[in-house]
């Protein structure tokens, strides 16, 4: 294992335990769900031994970020945000 893969291990058991206890409250109980999904699809990624899987995942996850920041930009300029 090197540093990155455990990095991201330690960083995705954090943000999990995170949303595991918004999920015990009920706060925010669909964000939750999905944060966990996407948090232990994330965290296994690094553990793929097949190069071009890896490279998928990676592709979609920056892209999901573009997005998502893309969607905030126009949510914050028209004041819904």
């Amino acid at each position: 294992m090197n540093q990155i893969q455990i990095t991201l291990l330690g960083g995705a058991i954090v943000y999990g335990l995170l949303f595991a206890m918004e999920l015990i409250q009920g706060h925010v109980l669909w964000q939750a769900i999905i944060g966990i999904a996407l948090l232990a699809f994330l965290a296994v990624l690094p553990y793929t031994k097949e190069d071009h899987m890896l490279h998928t995942g990676e592709m979609i996850a920056i892209w999901i970020c573009i997005l998502l920041f893309g969607l905030y930009a126009i949510l914050k300029s028209g004041g819904l945000v």
